[in-house]
């Protein structure tokens, strides 16, 4: 049922999640500190049901009253015209349905690294989105999640995202690149619909580049480039070792795929034994 009651975005979807919130209200205790509205959970975690002030800036704090937030609740900020960025502790796991739904004036947000779920439509019909970061390893990209951010030109699609569902970006008409991971292995026929300007970055022979192949959309192979050829020019030297310590010390930022090309030693985590490593080859050490 949820992946048809938002396909008639500009009817449906209002009438029936007011419905369900509606509902889920009156089994439900709510409570403020004055810039949101929560519900508690059972364990005593928290819950964001509503943003309360204007500032545009919202950022949601890791505890409220010594308890931990752990989710947004769907359509917590639902046509809210106030927030134009938002932020989130790493505590939170879930964003729910259609959080921010027609939320007009949304500019950016930071999906922080434990949430693990973003739910249908969280983020649809934000015309003004134009800067998403996530930082977790989301498995799935939902239906309709950024259906209509019609100023979304880019988005780095974390390396774990193995499916991308039905209208996720449809109709995201600035859209110009996404690069597909190498673990994505369904996309909806429909998901990136009506996106004119749009070309996906490919692994080749992958299932990302059939699936370009067989709806037409346009695309280009990404190169594949040695282990520690983190700057992508086709050689490993000393300027790979610098990249790694300038990510490690928090100066310079690092693709998904150029964190796969840093980690030289094969631990899972890029840091100055990365670079260290690139410097022992290059002087006969290794």
């Amino acid at each position: 049922m949820k992946k048809i009651r938002f396909i008639f975005t500009s009817v449906l979807i209002p009438v029936i999640l007011i419905f369900s919130s509606l509902s889920s209200a009156f089994a439900a205790t709510y409570f403020s500190d004055g810039n949101f509205t929560f519900m508690k959970n059972g364990d005593g975690t928290i819950t964001i049901t509503e943003y309360k002030l204007k500032d545009g800036n919202m950022v949601v704090p890791e505890k409220i009253f010594g308890d931990t937030v752990v989710a947004v609740k769907m359509m917590a900020f639902y046509q809210n015209d106030y927030i134009v960025s938002a932020s989130f502790p790493d505590t939170l796991t879930s964003i729910g349905d259609a959080a921010f739904y027609e939320a007009s004036n949304l500019q950016s947000v930071v999906i922080p690294e434990n949430c693990l779920n973003v739910g249908i439509g969280a983020l649809q019909n934000c015309p003004s989105l134009k800067n998403v970061e996530i930082k977790s390893q989301l498995t799935e990209i939902k239906d309709q999640v950024f259906y209509n951010c019609s100023s979304l030109e880019t988005i780095e699609i974390p390396s774990t995202v193995e499916s991308i569902g039905s209208f996720a970006f449809s109709d995201c008409t600035s859209l110009k690149s996404i690069t597909i991971p190498k673990a994505t292995t369904s996309i909806a026929s429909n998901a990136f619909r009506n996106c004119p300007n749009l070309t996906l970055y490919v692994y080749k022979d992958s299932y990302a580049q059939q699936y370009a192949e067989e709806n037409n959309i346009n695309f280009e192979i990404i190169p594949e480039y040695k282990i520690g050829d983190v700057d992508m020019n086709g050689i490993v030297n000393v300027s790979d070792a610098t990249l790694i310590q300038y990510y490690a010390s928090s100066i310079k930022d690092l693709s998904d795929y150029q964190l796969s090309l840093a980690d030289v030693n094969g631990d899972g985590v890029v840091n100055v034994l990365d670079a260290t490593q690139i410097q022992r080859i290059l002087v006969g050490f290794e």
